[in-house]
Formats: C-alpha cells, structure tokens, sequence
C-alpha cells in the first residue's frame, strides 16, 4: 500500500512538474551571410495643421523587404542590410490623391542588438522623397520588433526598459520607455513561435532631420511623442523575427528654419503640427 501510494505520489508530481512552462531565451541571434525576406504594409491617418488650417492626410505603403546579415559583432549587435523594391505609395491630402510606384530597389543599412532595439542607421529612406510620409512617420519603420528580453523568461513574464532611439544623420532622437510582456507560445508556419509585446511612450526631439531635409531644405526639427503597441512573433530556436505588428499614435511639431520661413509663402508659415495614428506589418514573404 505504502509502495502505490509512493507511486501515485510521483506520478502526481511528475505531471505536475511537465506541465509548467520552463524559462527559455527569447532573443535576436542573426548569423553573417543570412537573408530572410517579408511583405511590408503600412497605414498612416494624420491631421496635419499649418497657419490655422488643418488638412486630413492618408498614407498607405506596401513594399518588399530583404533583410541580409552583413556581420554580427562579439556583444550580439548585428549590421543588416535592408532592400526594399516594389515600393508602392499611396497618398490622400486634402482630397488629392497621389500614387508613386516603379521606384528602384532602396537599401539601408541598420544595426540591432539581440534585444530588438536600434543601435544606429543610415542610407536613404525611401520617405526621404516624400515630405508627407517622412513627417507621417513612415520613414524608417522597415525593421519592426518588440524588446526582447535579456534573460530566459516564460509565458506570463513582463520587463522594462528605457533607451535611446536614433535618427539617421540628425541629432538627438527619441527617448523611449517600454514594458514588455511574454504574451504565449503559438504554432505559426509550423514552428512554435513566441508571441511578445511591447507598449512603450517616447518623446521625439530631432534637429536637421535628414529624413524630412532630403525632400526639402535643412535644418528642419521635429518635437512631439509617440506611443506604440508591437507584437512580434519569434522564432526562439532559429532566433529570428517570423512576423511584427505595430500600431502607433503620434502627435508632432515640424519647426522650419528661418531660411525657410523667410522666404515661404504666407500659407505655410509658422510651424507644421501632425496629429494621428499609424500600422505597420511585417509578414513573410
């Protein structure tokens, strides 16, 4: 009797023990020569002010995106080269609607530590050509990944970090406090992928923004805050982003150089406002 009831004890137990999710590393691991490619789609709703006017602004961009690891460093951060081709933008202002296509392949460079976030970035944003899509904040959202963790976590887990997020050749850029959690484990394209989400409040202040400056003159500044909402679903073996969802809200103000404001028309004097909302998918390709 004492034997099965050892027996049933350990049984108990043992089942007990198979049934708790047990800590595991969720975290960016790429490896030099890799490419991975995705589907990118994005959305922007803005209302944008100037001199007493507000104008409603629409934005949507769809592209595809290869991702090529060109080195990964001794602390983890890797360089990646992102080509973006079949760009397609489509914009609604103030009831004029517009549609670029047929743009060449666009490729930038840009480094990411395994937690997810921007160590710096460079090259020509393909919004660069567009005053409407770099101020929607469209521009530079073609690598898209919640924070990860920095130690082993399971389902259920939370952790919070701040950090600095750079701009490409301006100064300054936009501080941002996050809180992470590790939401569940969910079978996608036949790999058990965990799914993370990442809220986080940031406040911008970018100086000569190149981003805007390429379409237009320099010495332009931004101000403003952005929340976002990311949901990334990675691959925990092969260490990978398998797909992203963002959904962001912004509220903006583009100041203009004195140059500028000297020398513009009365109807686009003073500082530029944006106020709105924005998606961004990564999905595979």
């Amino acid at each position: 009797m004492k034997w099965v009831t050892l027996v049933a004890i350990f049984v108990v137990a043992a089942c007990g023990s198979f049934g708790v999710a047990q800590p595991h590393t969720i975290s960016l691991a790429y490896k030099a020569g890799d490419t991975y490619k995705y589907k990118l789609h994005a959305t922007s709703k803005q209302t944008a002010g100037m001199s007493g006017m507000s104008i409603p602004i629409e934005i949507d961009m769809s592209a595809n995106e290869a991702v090529t690891v060109q080195s990964v460093d001794s602390s983890g951060v890797a360089d990646l080269s992102i080509a973006v081709s079949d760009f397609t933008l489509k914009s609604v202002a103030g009831g004029v609607t517009n549609t670029t296509t047929g743009l060449p392949t666009n490729t930038f460079d840009i480094k990411v530590r395994p937690d997810g976030t921007v160590v710096s970035f460079e090259g020509n944003e393909l919004a660069s050509g567009s005053p409407i899509a770099a101020f929607s904040g469209l521009g530079g959202g073609f690598f898209v990944s919640a924070v990860l963790p920095s130690n082993a976590v399971k389902p259920g887990d939370t952790w919070t970090k701040t950090y600095d997020q750079p701009t490409r050749n301006g100064t300054g850029g936009m501080q941002i406090t996050s809180k992470s959690t590790y939401l569940r484990d969910e079978s996608f394209n036949g790999v058990k992928a965990a799914v993370v989400e990442t809220k986080s409040d940031g406040t911008i202040d970018v100086a000569n923004s190149a981003g805007v400056a390429a379409a237009g003159p320099s010495g332009i500044a931004i101000k403003g805050t952005l929340t976002t909402d990311v949901t990334t679903w990675i691959d925990p073996n092969g260490h990978r982003i398998m797909k992203s969802h963002s959904t962001s809200k912004d509220e903006l103000t583009m100041i203009l150089p004195a140059s500028t404001r000297d020398h513009a028309s009365p109807t686009i004097q003073g500082p530029l406002t944006a106020k709105g909302e924005a998606t961004t998918d990564l999905t595979p390709a």
